[in-house]
């Protein structure tokens, strides 16, 4: 084999390197994306639950002398 054509065969394999490192580093990042998105989308569900429960014993407190179900 020529020194030439082990040079490009390198390179190849360096360009087939840093490609599979970039591909790996995109994943992480999409899966931290997505980890993070659950965490919020689980703490907006949480937050909306507090707040419709306190609305309803608000609204209980105000209204439930006056109607009885």
């Amino acid at each position: 084999m020529h020194f030439k054509s082990r040079l490009k065969v390198s390179r190849r394999a360096a360009q087939l390197i840093e490609e599979a490192l970039l591909l790996s580093v995109a994943l992480v990042a999409l899966s931290l994306l997505v980890g993070g998105i659950e965490s919020i989308l689980k703490q907006s569900s949480t937050y909306t639950s507090d707040v419709w429960s306190s609305i309803t014993n608000s609204l209980n407190n105000i209204f439930g002398s006056l109607f009885h179900w």
